[in-house]
This record gives C-alpha cells, sequence and structure tokens, in this order.
C-alpha cells in the first residue's frame, strides 16, 4: 500500500456515503475520510483530500501492513463497516454519523476500531484543513484530544503525537478489543463517549425509518439502500434535500465541468420525494411542503431552480484556485450561478408533488394551495417564453420541450387539485397543440427546442407525467435517443453545444427514463435488460454518481440523488409492468403510485409513520 501522505486519488466509486440529516461524509475503501461537511451539508469541508491530494485534510484508519477490505452497511441503515484482512488477523472499521439520537453535546462523527481476531497493528492520521484554508492550522495534540483553530476537534481512548503537521496514533488491536474516536463540532470533552451506545442508537434510528417501506418485493434491499441514500441527503431542520453531497467532481477528467451541488434543486427534491412517498416514505415530503412554501411566500415572483438548504437564494459562484481538484480537475468551486437561471419546469414539479400528495390521502394546507394557484398562474403566462433548460446550459435561452411539458404539468394538476380555471384550460389545450404541432421535428421526433434538430433525453419522461403524447412520434423520439444519445445500456443528455469547451460521461437518470420509456411502449425485454445492467453499475455498497464514463466508471458529484431516484422509479415501474402490463404504467405518477401489486402496496398518507 503506498504511505498516508502519498497517496493517489481514489476513483469515485471507491467511496461510501455518511450522513445524519445535517451533515455528510464520504469513506474510501482503505478507511479513509477524504471529504466531511459535518455541521452541514454546504459548510466548508472539514477534510477534503478528494479535491487535492496534497492541500487537502483527511482522517485515516486502517492497518499498516498490506490488507484487502470488504465493507457493507449494516442492514437497513447508514451505518459502515469496512473488514481490514491481514496477515496476522481481521479488524473491523465501523463509520457513522450521529443525530439527535445521540443527546446534547453529540459528537457528529464516530469511528470504531473492533479486533476480530488475531493481532493487527493500526495507524490513526487526523490532519484536517478548515475550510479550503490555503494551510493547515497548527495541531494541538494532549494525549487522545487532537484540536486546531476552525476544525473539529478529536477526541480518542488512543495516544496521539505529533509527526511532521500529522497528528498520528499507532496501536494494535486483538480479537474483542475496540478502539474509538470521535469527532466534535462544539466543545470536546475529556474522555471518549461509549461508540457501542452510540452506534446502536444510530443504527435504531435508521432501521426504525425504514419500516414504512411499501415494497416487500426481490430487490427490496438494493431500492432501500436508495431510499437510505435519499434521506440521508435530506437537511432535517428545513426539509430541503440536496442534490449530491460533494462539490467539483468532475463530468469530465480533467475537465471543467466541474460544479457544486449541496444545495436543494426544487426539480431534484420534488422528484425525490415523489419515489421516497411511492416507496412508501411519506413524511419527507410534508417538510419539503413546508421548505417551498416559505420559499412562496418569500419570492414575489417565479421560483429560482435552486436555493441553499436553509433557503437562500444567493449561491454566487467562487473558484478555489488553489486546490487542483480530484484527478487535476480544476477549478474547484463553492456555490452555483446556476441559481440566476429561469427553469420553468419547477412548476410542474411542485404541482405534481401537490397532487400525488392529496391523491394519497393527505391535506393540502391552505397557504400551499394558495401559492400551488399562483404558480400555476405563472405557467398559464409565461410556458411559451424560452428558459434556460434543465440541463443548465451556460448558452441563450430556447424554447424547450421539457419547458413546455412541465408547464403543462403544471396547469394539469392544478385543475385537478384547485379546478377549472378559463386561463388554465386554454392554456393547456394551447400546450398539447405546440408540442404535437410545431413542436414535432419533419422527421417526426420530439427534439430538444421548437424549431431544433437535436434530440434530448429530457423527453423521455413524456407519457410518464400524462403527457398525451403522440404515441408514434414518441415511438421515433426513443429509437432517435438510442441510436445518437446511446452507448450500450448509457445515455447521454444531450450531444449538441451547451456553451462549455469539453464534455461529460453518460447521465445516469436519463438511462433509467429510457428504461420507463420503453415500458410505456410495452417494449419490456428491452428495458429489462437495460435495468439489469444498469442495477450491475452500483459500487459495492449500492451506491451511484451522477454520471458514468463509457467503461463504466462513475463521473461528477456523488452519491447523486437523480441516480438513486431514478433505480427506484424504474424498479417500481417494471413491478407494475411485471403484474398488469401496459396498461398498468400509463398515466400520471399519482396513477401508477395508487396501483399495487403483489410485491407493493399503495402508500397513503393517512397513519404515516
Amino acid at each position: 500500500m503506498s504511505d498516508f501522505e502519498d497517496r493517489p486519488y481514489q476513483p469515485i466509486e471507491a467511496y461510501a456515503l455518511l450522513s445524519n440529516c445535517e451533515g455528510s461524509a464520504l469513506v474510501a475503501r482503505d478507511g479513509g475520510i477524504d471529504w466531511a461537511c459535518l455541521e452541514r451539508f454546504d459548510a466548508d469541508p472539514a477534510f477534503s483530500r478528494l479535491l487535492d491530494r496534497a492541500r487537502g485534510g483527511h482522517f485515516t484508519i486502517r492497518p499498516t501492513e498490506r490488507f484487502e477490505t470488504a465493507r457493507h452497511y449494516l442492514s437497513r441503515s447508514n451505518v459502515l463497516e469496512t473488514t481490514f484482512t491481514t496477515a496476522t488477523g481481521f479488524v473491523t472499521l465501523h463509520d457513522f454519523m450521529v443525530g439527535p439520537e445521540g443527546g446534547d453535546g453529540r459528537p457528529r462523527l464516530v469511528r470504531r476500531v473492533t479486533g476480530v481476531s488475531g493481532r493487527v497493528p493500526m495507524r490513526a492520521a487526523y490532519r484536517p484543513l478548515a475550510g479550503f484554508a490555503e494551510g493547515f492550522a497548527p495541531l494541538e495534540v494532549e494525549g487522545g484530544r487532537v484540536t486546531a483553530a476552525g476544525c473539529p476537534g478529536l477526541v480518542s481512548d488512543v495516544t496521539f503525537a505529533l509527526e511532521g503537521d500529522v497528528a498520528v496514533a499507532r496501536f494494535t488491536v486483538e480479537g474483542g478489543q475496540d478502539r474509538s474516536f470521535a469527532l466534535y463540532c462544539g466543545a470536546l470533552p475529556r474522555t471518549c463517549p461509549d461508540a457501542r451506545a452510540l452506534m446502536e442508537a444510530t443504527r435504531r434510528a435508521w432501521t426504525l425509518w425504514t419500516e414504512g417501506a411499501a415494497y416487500v418485493g426481490p430487490l427490496a434491499d438494493e431500492l432501500m439502500r436508495s431510499a437510505l441514500v435519499l434521506k440521508g441527503l435530506t437537511y432535517e431542520p428545513t426539509g430541503a434535500m440536496v442534490a449530491a453531497p460533494t462539490t467539483s467532481l468532475p463530468e469530465e477528467v480533467g475537465g471543467i465541468r466541474n460544479w457544486d451541488y449541496r444545495f436543494c434543486w426544487i426539480r431534484d427534491a420534488c422528484l425525490s420525494f415523489y419515489v421516497l412517498k411511492k416507496f412508501g416514505m411519506t413524511r419527507e415530503a410534508e417538510a419539503f411542503f413546508g421548505f417551498v412554501t416559505e420559499l412562496c411566500e418569500r419570492e414575489e415572483s417565479r421560483l429560482k431552480p435552486l436555493y441553499s438548504i436553509s433557503g437562500e437564494a444567493d449561491l454566487r459562484e467562487i473558484r478555489v484556485g488553489h486546490f487542483e481538484g480530484w484527478r487535476g480537475s480544476a477549478p474547484v468551486r463553492h456555490g452555483n450561478e446556476a441559481a440566476e437561471q429561469h427553469q420553468a419546469d419547477a412548476y410542474g414539479q411542485v404541482l405534481d408533488l401537490l397532487y400525488l400528495y392529496q391523491r394519497l390521502g393527505g391535506t393540502i394546507p391552505e397557504a400551499m394551495r394558495a401559492h400551488g394557484a399562483r404558480l400555476a398562474d405563472i405557467s398559464a403566462a409565461h410556458w411559451h417564453e424560452p428558459d434556460a433548460g434543465l440541463w443548465e446550459p451556460r448558452k441563450p435561452e430556447q424554447r424547450y420541450l421539457h419547458a413546455a411539458i412541465m408547464n403543462w404539468v403544471a396547469l394539469d394538476r392544478a385543475i385537478r387539485l384547485f379546478g377549472e380555471r378559463e386561463e388554465w384550460c386554454r392554456e393547456r389545450d394551447r400546450i398539447v397543440a405546440c408540442v404535437n404541432g410545431e413542436g414535432l421535428h419533419r422527421d417526426g421526433y420530439y427534439p430538444q427546442y421548437l424549431g431544433g434538430d437535436e434530440v434530448d433525453a429530457a423527453l423521455l419522461i413524456a407519457p410518464m407525467v400524462g403527457f398525451p403524447v403522440d404515441e408514434a412520434a414518441f415511438a421515433r423520439t426513443v429509437d432517435g435517443v438510442i441510436e445518437r444519445l446511446g452507448h450500450g445500456h448509457l445515455v447521454y443528455r444531450y450531444k449538441n453545444d451547451d456553451g462549455l469547451p469539453g464534455h461529460e460521461g453518460t447521465f445516469l437518470l436519463c438511462a433509467f427514463w429510457l428504461v420507463d420509456a420503453l415500458l410505456w411502449l410495452g417494449r419490456g425485454e428491452e428495458a429489462r435488460t437495460r435495468f439489469q445492467a444498469l442495477r450491475a453499475m452500483q459500487n459495492d455498497v449500492g451506491l451511484y454518481a451522477e454520471e458514468a464514463a463509457e467503461d463504466g466508471t462513475f463521473l461528477g458529484n456523488f452519491p447523486q440523488a437523480f441516480s438513486h431516484l431514478g433505480f427506484i422509479h424504474s424498479a417500481l415501474v417494471l413491478d407494475l409492468f411485471e403484474h398488469g402490463g401496459r396498461a398498468a404504467v400509463q398515466g400520471t405518477y399519482a396513477d401508477r403510485s395508487l396501483r399495487e401489486t403483489e410485491a407493493r402496496r399503495a402508500p397513503s398518507i393517512v397513519g404515516a409513520q
């Protein structure tokens, strides 16, 4: 194994997620925590070796001799267990973040080393960095306590000593022995907490949440892992969900397509909470409605596409010039200027989630009903105007067909929720006439935008939201996506110019959307084959990144909510198709959610956990 301080960048698929629904961390297979924002997802990181292997901080625990690893999450939890196998014995490392169940003054992150058999020499190296500082703050070491200005404090039941600018503990673990390490963002206690008790409380809190699952079929464990990822990306204090817990993991190695995803995209969150509801987890969407209600009350006109997890709209984009980026993929970014774009599809996503909530038995608060009607008014007045599109290209706005379809969703769901209004009905019908009329390409498929020639994988969702597509045109669109955007079972979002240099990887959500579209067309065998290939792409602990290179290696921020919601949705649509054929997958998201199979009951707001 390479030395601690001369370690190459790890593959994105080498990481596992830790979360307490406030902050997050990524742990590599070799026991290195290379990324951690402990107090909240979008806080400055305490460990950032993920984005600069020399300048970024880390917290690594591993054997001193050669080892092999195997790892998994404890059943139905986000507690990670890594087993190190060496020539002299076996050791397990449990990593977890502690939520409110840990009580007042809790540590944010705990690492517990347990000897299984034999006698294994271990080494722990602690070198935090205060955010993206240009240098490491001096460490103060006092036995098992390590502190540094602006960094979390470490307390352990083993003794640390300074080796250069790194705090290092060398210890040996025999069978049955435990060693514990805990990170605090506040006052540091004199002694290490009871790691075993904290781990059990944390595990129990996660497993209690999973008891509401509505699906009991053959993919239950894999789908639960994706549901736990979505739950783990939800910021409990406000109900917002981040798109991913990382920033600046590239869409192209060495390229500049590196974005900060630690914010709440309204679209992403709506889709995520939809699949959680369909899976049986209902309470998270209620909290998100509160978040959106506050945004609507504050915004005088249109919603922005993304906000901070506390609802702030100012997400100005800053480049961290002294960080080299993962595998040299600069720039590293803090903030995301896409917050200033206008993306018209968000209104349809919000109203579709409201409609699902009501269909499942929920009561929409009056304030949210009023805001929902206002969003429909915006769609009715502005659907025909250009927008930036959901893929956030850095170029002039266009009249995207996906945006028009999602504005149709906004009006259709508003009519179902609040009753017919002349302008809503008129504009809803005008959208259908536009998309199926002038929107159609001369060759009979749905293009990316009016008057364009390019295909766009975003159009694959059209029939799944209940839009009255021309079936022959949609079939040609699907075939065009496969021919022009496909690479085996993988799918690119688009391939035309987006105003940025370089290129990106295939987009996993689009590959799942293609599975759904094929099922809607009745092409079940194609859909099954693609789904199984995508299922096989999970890393060893069941996680997906945003994108994949053509050889299957992960690209983009990780783990990505979009990818995990796509996996859950396609699995449940496939389950419907297997039990009821093509007819079972027609209609809206809400229609499909209420259809039951042998493996899945319909979720309900009434009596929710």
